[in-house]
Parts: structure tokens; sequence; C-alpha cells
């Protein structure tokens, strides 16, 4: 199972085995026009203290129009900048862990310029601005500094943060947006209370928090696995936050401000039902919340093509007969897509997760940028970050 670095020092435990079961209703009714195709790839070079597959990747521009891929170093806890066009490196920007300036642990960042880099300090539970030269200039806490939010309990009224490539902060003109999630089941005293989305004010740094589980997915306390209680963030072309809830065949669209949501299918042609774990919480075994996590079908991340005025959504496929033993990177990835409106366009099959590291894709003016591992092994000497470019070919 992924790894997550949670800080819950007290489990709720809960009493109800609530189910819920998600029945995909148009599969095998799709009809597919477009598939994705390999059109081309880029290999960075790195140097002997970074890896593959970086926790973090930033797609920037500067002011001269220049493409700059950026990533998360953690063992130089630093943002490394290269060119995305050559795969030429730029210089980085680093940060100490003592001092004024300490940034202990980070794990995601967003670059509005070079004077304003925003970066998450998970200890501390707190968005620092910086610049870049790495000095803190202000830091803005996701959590109230009162005495009930410093107890034992605070998980339960603030969301925890994954940042990765695909779940990653949102710039909207005024406002940046963080969404989190709750990592046990949803207590029923919180279900219309708990927001898992911190929207930054970013000329008062004022946070406020937005957006509820969907009852209909989480009320009553129903059990999922770890990875199904994540929520990835994608933003409309018209300002609207769009989210994929891994059981869901649906998206969930909301306005920042708002607390409603509109669905919209945007499922896959061969996604099964998917239902939750009927068993409570605290007497779930690891084993089967791992089997329940290999044999279903599992929604992920959505991002959305400003130049072809497309969507993608990762769908990470059930392998009926998965054990115990059956590693997570076997599960097949498959990629939606869909239009402006979301119809339905096709979907690929792209291999699976010990080929591809899902967690890393965007997108560029050339296409959908997934990070290629299969090859790590052979790069005895010299490891690059691998990107397989993705484009939309007619069938």
């Amino acid at each position: 199972m992924k790894t997550f670095i949670l800080i819950i020092p007290v489990l709720l435990v809960v009493s109800c085995t609530h189910t819920v079961s998600t029945k995909n209703e148009k599969a095998g009714k799709l009809k597919a026009t477009y598939q994705l195709v390999i059109s081309g790839e880029k290999k960075i070079l790195l140097d002997d203290n970074t890896a593959p597959k970086p926790p973090y990747i930033q797609m920037v521009e500067d002011s001269s129009g220049l493409q700059i891929l950026t990533f998360l170093n953690p063992y130089m806890n630093a943002i490394y900048f290269y060119d995305y066009i050559n795969g030429s490196y730029i210089g980085n920007t680093r940060f100490e862990k003592e001092g004024q300036d300490a940034i202990l642990h980070f794990t995601g960042y967003h670059i509005k310029n070079s004077d304003s880099i925003y970066v998450y300090n998970i200890p501390m539970t707190q968005v620092a601005l910086t610049d870049n030269a790495g000095h803190v200039k202000q830091r803005i806490s996701l959590r109230e500094d009162v005495e009930w939010a410093r107890n034992s309990n605070w998980t339960l009224y603030y969301p925890q943060y994954n940042f990765n490539t695909v779940t990653p902060f949102i710039e909207t003109q005024e406002k940046l947006l963080l969404t989190g999630f709750m990592p046990i089941a949803v207590p029923d005293s919180l279900i219309d209370k708990f927001r898992f989305t911190s929207s930054i004010d970013i000329k008062a740094n004022q946070v406020e928090f937005y957006h509820t589980y969907p009852k209909e997915l989480f009320g009553q306390e129903t059990n999922w696995d770890d990875l199904e209680l994540m929520v990835y963030p994608e933003l409309s072309p018209t300002g609207e936050l769009i989210y994929s809830f891994p059981m869901s065949h649906d998206l969930y669209i909301s306005k920042s401000g708002a607390e409603t949501f509109q669905k919209v299918y945007a499922g896959s042609n061969v996604a099964k039902t998917i239902h939750s774990i009927n068993r409570k919480q605290i007497e779930t075994p690891k084993e089967v919340m791992l089997i329940h996590c290999l044999q279903q079908d599992i929604y992920t991340a959505v991002r959305y093509d400003s130049w072809r005025n497309v969507y993608y959504r990762f769908m990470l496929q059930g392998i009926t007969d998965a054990t115990f033993s059956t590693p997570l990177g076997k599960k097949p990835i498959i990629v939606i897509m869909m239009d402006e409106k979301f119809n339905y366009l096709g979907e690929t099959l792209i291999g699976t997760g010990e080929e591809w590291n899902w967690q890393n894709s965007f997108v560029t003016k050339e296409g959908l940028n997934i990070e290629y591992i299969g090859d790590i092994a052979k790069d005895l000497n010299e490891a690059y970050l691998d990107l397989r470019i993705f484009s939309i070919e007619k069938l």
C-alpha cells in the first residue's frame, strides 16, 4: 500500500458497518473515438543527489516564455529547475532545516514567481511564503493556534495533505487552493463540518476551508481503504473546482466558495461496481484492506489539457484474483479522455504501475507527460527523469 505521512495521535473508534456500492451504469456502453499514443519522450539527466520518481513536479514559465520543469528533491530539501525543452540544469532553491528560515520537511510547493514560492512545511502544518534564495517571508498556519486545535484530535477538524504532481497547489486569481483529506472514516458528527480544501487569500494570507465529503459516498462512517480516502482536484477553464473521488464513476464539480456539488459522469467503459469494506474499521485487518484495494477499480487523478480542451482521468483497474502478496504496482493503469463538456472520447490502457509513475502526470503543449519507470533498473551508472509524452489520435 502507499505510505502516507500522517499525524494521527488518536484514531476514532467506529462502530458502523454501513456499506456503499457505486454501480457503473454505462459499463460496456461507451463508444471510443480517440486513443492515446506515445508521440515523444524527454530524458532529464539527474545528478548524484537526485533520484527518479520525484515526489512533486510543477511546470512554470518565466517572463521570456521559457518552459521550466521544477521538482522536489527531498534528499537535498530543495526545488530543482530544468529547461523542459532541452533538459539542461538551471539551478535549485535549497531550504535550511534550522534557524529562522527553517523548512523542516516539505512535500509540496507552488511557484507563483521567483520572489513568491509557497512551501508546505508538514511538521508544522503550515505554508511558508519564501523567495528563490530560500528565505522565509511569512508562515501561514493551516490550523488555528488555539487550545482545542493543539490537542490530539485536531486531525478530526483540519485536513491532512498528501501533495504530489496530481494533487497540487492550485492557483486562482486571488486564492491558493490546497486539497487534503481525512485519513479515517469520516465521523457522522463531522460529515457536515469537516472541509478538505484550504483556501489561502494570496493578498491577506488568510485561510478558509471549503467542501465537505459527499454523504452518499462517505456518510455513516463508511469504511474505505486509505487510497480511497484521497481527493484529486483540478480547476476547470471557468474556475470551477473538479474533484475525483476514487470510488465514484462521477466527477464532483463546485465553485470554490460554494458548498454544493454538481455531478457529471466520467467513468471507464470497463469499470465495475465499487464497494466499501463491509467491516468495522477498527476490526479490519491490514490484509483485508490491501486485498480490497487490489481487487477493486480505483479512480485517481483528473488533469485538464488547455491546449486540446480535453480532460484525462486515471483509473487503477482491479485485479480480480489479487492476493495479499500481489504488488500494488501490478494494477493496470487506464487513462480516460473526455472533451471540455465531459463527453466520453475514449480510454487507453497504458501499462501497469510497475512501468509508469502515474502520480507524476502533467500536461504541456506537447501533450500528456507521464513518468516512465520501466527502465530505471537498466540505468546503473546514470539516472534519468524519463518522461513519455502521449498525444490524442483518432481511431
